[in-house]
């Protein structure tokens, strides 16, 4: 047998852009894994409606929240009621208030997908819903005060300043105004989820979750954030320093993974704690 020690393969140099890669400054380090997560949410966004068209969990969920919605303007025409979704996303849900004839805007701080939400939006047959790329917890609402319900799902959870996302969204609303918010109150674990709604519902319904859970878990890895989930008494209370009052509250969706909070906004400004 041979014992020589060989010598190393040669080594190819590193294609340019990785070479670039290994050699970052912090600075450029967070822009590049800023530039992968908003690449990452765009191919999320893109497949996120296929997900939950036919995702009965997701179907039934946004059915609960129209059917807040439609309690909050108190039998008015709904082309006369304004809505304001949050975090819109690729338009999912904004584009089905638009369906039940209501006049909607959706923000969201990620601007691929507001373009997507744009084209889908220009395509419906219905009422086309305006989308704009802003965040509400640092940016000017157009038409703030002005807005008669407001919908955000599943934001708080994830956003780097979640006090300061629900002062901007108590500002959007008018005084009396109300609002559906939801967040995670704990992260989507496939495995325990898989076996917390086998447990509820059976294993075919176990199986049937596992289209939206492995998605959004394989999303939740690359995704560059610090998640905060709340629990219902520390939900209530960031509600309510925002200035909202909790008129109905409940656990939802998946074994129960999300709170959502039907609230109203109370007159006058509350002022931000330091």
């Amino acid at each position: 047998m041979d014992h020589r020690v060989s010598e190393p393969p040669a080594l190819h140099p590193l294609p340019e852009p990785v070479a670039w890669r290994l050699d970052m400054t912090p600075r450029e380090r967070s822009c590049f894994r800023h530039t992968v997560e908003r690449l990452i949410a765009l191919g999320y966004g893109s497949t996120y409606d296929a997900i939950v068209r036919s995702f009965e969990p997701y179907q039934a969920l946004l059915q609960e929240v129209t059917g807040f919605v439609a309690r909050s303007h108190g039998g008015r025409d709904c082309a006369a009621v304004k809505i304001l979704d949050v975090a819109c996303g690729t338009g999912t849900v904004a584009l089905e208030l638009a369906r039940l004839g209501y006049s909607v805007v959706g923000l969201d701080v990620v601007g691929p997908l507001v373009r997507i939400a744009r084209d889908r939006g220009a395509s419906a047959p219905a009422a086309r819903p305006e989308f704009q790329e802003l965040d509400v917890a640092s940016d000017p609402v157009p038409g703030a005060g002005t807005y008669d319900v407001l919908v955000s799902m599943h934001t708080l959870y994830w956003h780097p300043d979640p006090l300061g996302l629900l002062h901007g969204c108590r500002r959007a609303l008018k005084p009396g105004g109300h609002a559906v918010f939801l967040t995670y109150s704990r992260p989507a674990r496939v495995l325990r989820t898989f076996r917390e709604i086998r447990a509820r519902e059976g294993t075919g319904a176990a199986f049937r979750s596992l289209r939206w859970l492995v998605p959004t878990a394989a999303f939740e890895l690359f995704r560059d954030y610090e998640p905060r989930y709340m629990g219902q008494d520390e939900f209530h209370r960031a509600l309510k320093s925002a200035g909202f009052e909790v008129l109905e509250a409940r656990r939802t969706f998946l074994a129960e993974i999300s709170l959502l909070a039907w609230v109203r906004a109370n007159a006058g400004e509350p002022q931000r704690s330091s």
